[in-house]
């Protein structure tokens, strides 16, 4: 038979290593719980880092946007400097193709006036020889 101090030694622990075994559990829990939360912070700080990259292009491409929104204002400005100065080119032109006819006219005028004349004299020439 067995005595009851040896029966409590073996009831203390048997208690002892139940509680033992349960802190374990706990323990065992609470590790799981930390490399759940060390999980969830390691996405969390992914997402963060892929959210600024994103932020960053997206700033990049709105400064790209707003460089090409000024090219084009002055690529604006510039087409209407340069239809300006080729509208000034065209009525110069046009001015100078006038001026050349008036002149091409002009000197026709002297050809047929002066084969007229030479003409008129060639023609007095030959009633005075004869």
């Amino acid at each position: 038979m067995i005595s009851t101090g040896t029966r409590r030694k073996l009831t203390e622990r048997s208690e002892t290593e139940q509680e033992v075994k349960g802190m374990q559990r706990m323990l065992a829990k609470a590790e799981q719980k930390i490399r759940n939360l060390q999980n969830k912070i390691a996405d969390q700080q992914r997402e963060i880092r892929d959210r600024r990259a994103q932020a960053k292009r997206e700033e990049n491409v709105i400064a790209e946007r707003n460089e090409l929104k000024a090219e084009i204002a002055d690529l604006r400005n510039e087409n209407k400097e340069l239809t300006r100065a080729n509208r000034e080119h065209v009525e110069r032109n046009e001015a100078l193709q006038a001026e050349k006819e008036r002149l091409k006219a002009e000197v026709r005028a002297r050809k047929s006036n002066s084969l007229s004349a030479g003409a008129n004299l060639g023609g007095i020439l030959q009633s005075s020889v004869t």
